[in-house]
């Protein structure tokens, strides 16, 4: 079982449990599938065996699958163990269409699995199967199967949530590298968490800004003490501690380059159970990204290009097309044309709903 619980948060472990379960069972081909509610699509996440043609054929042909269907029967008893053979007779299920074109056309003849429902009828589970020249499965095995799907209902249920924080986190750094956000996250005390790329980016040149023994540092030290009043009564905040947030944002300069913005504000996390909970959230931006972290997010979401995004800033401003061609030194004309290329990207049909969308979009400025 250790292979199977270590799949749970290593995804590269599932290899390591299929090879010794398709071992105890003398299966030819193992596989850990996905399938959508009323078994709509089949996907095959990790395999022993199975080959690109049948894992392609799998995806393809399980809706077809009359022992399949039978399996959803049991969608209010939470899961499924066992073959085929036991839910309908081996002669139905030869004369079926999945077992002509796609068992026989993929030397498997005997087939196993143990399956547990998940959210919205979804079903995840453990399939094996064995060709012609071996037995079927036994009673024996079939036991073995029915002893895991607890097993695999636990390990499903923490493999989900570990994914689904990964994604969230992934999702999340996206975002503020999307809008040009440097971000740290802090714990209580004051201890840096974590960081996302922009940030690291930022503080490897630690001109203005680094970490020592993991703490933010002022690159002067005449300006320590204005950060520190930034950041500690923020996380005292976050960690409910206190009530005052701090001073909120303060700028640190360098004896070279330009300054930065820092504002740091408190964060309440429901970690209970963590032993460093995240309890401020820092931003750090620089002159020369005001505005680029919005332009790069425009042009994510609706596809604008470079010129575009300058005219749709000024536009956001309120400014006129007269302006604008006058500022940027462009024809009206050709500001009428950006205009109306902006419009039909963001689905609004005039400056004011467009000042509107974009004011209400993240922004990089301080």
């Amino acid at each position: 079982m250790d292979p199977l619980y270590d799949s749970a948060t290593q995804p590269e472990a599932w290899e390591v449990f299929l090879q010794k379960a398709s071992e105890a069972l003398h299966a030819d081909k193992a596989a850990i599938m996905i399938h959508a509610p009323g078994n709509e699509w089949t996907e095959i996440c990790v395999d022993i065996g199975v080959s690109e043609e049948t894992r392609r054929a799998t995806e393809e042909m399980m809706k077809f699958s009359p022992w399949m269907a039978e399996i959803q029967k049991f969608i209010d008893t939470g899961w499924y163990s066992g073959s085929p053979e036991d839910v309908l007779s081996m002669e139905t299920f030869r004369r079926s269409k999945f077992y002509n074109e796609f068992f026989r056309k993929h030397d498997i003849e005997w087939a196993a699995a143990a399956n547990v429902f998940g959210p919205g009828g979804s079903m995840a589970g453990f399939s094996a199967t064995r060709p012609k020249t071996q037995p079927p499965f036994s009673a024996g095995d079939k036991e073995l199967l029915r002893q895991l799907v607890p097993h695999l209902g636990r390990v499903f249920k923490v493999h989900r949530f570990v994914i689904s924080l990964r994604e969230r986190n992934a999702a999340a750094q996206h975002a503020l590298d999307l809008i040009g956000a440097a971000c740290i996250t802090l714990d209580g005390r004051g201890f840096v968490l974590s960081s996302n790329r922009r940030a690291e980016v930022l503080l490897a040149d630690g001109g203005t800004l680094r970490i020592k023994d993991r703490r933010m540092m002022a690159a002067l030290s005449v300006e320590q003490k204005a950060l520190d009043a930034c950041v500690f009564p923020a996380c005292a905040c976050g960690a409910g501690k206190g009530l005052n947030p701090g001073s909120g944002a303060v700028v640190l300069h360098s004896g070279k380059g330009s300054p930065v913005y820092v504002s740091v504000l408190p964060y309440h996390s429901n970690g209970a159970l963590l032993e460093s909970r995240p309890s401020a959230l820092v931003f750090i931006t620089t002159p020369e990204e005001q505005g680029l972290g919005e332009h790069r997010l425009w042009q994510a979401m609706f596809e604008l290009s470079p010129a575009e995004c300058r005219v749709a800033e000024m536009m956001k401003q309120g400014v006129e097309v007269a302006e604008i061609s006058e500022a940027i030194k462009i024809k009206v004309d050709t500001v009428r044309y950006y205009q109306k290329s902006i419009y039909r990207k963001t689905g609004v049909r005039g400056q004011s709903q467009l000042m509107r969308l974009l004011t209400r979009l993240p922004s990089a400025r301080p």
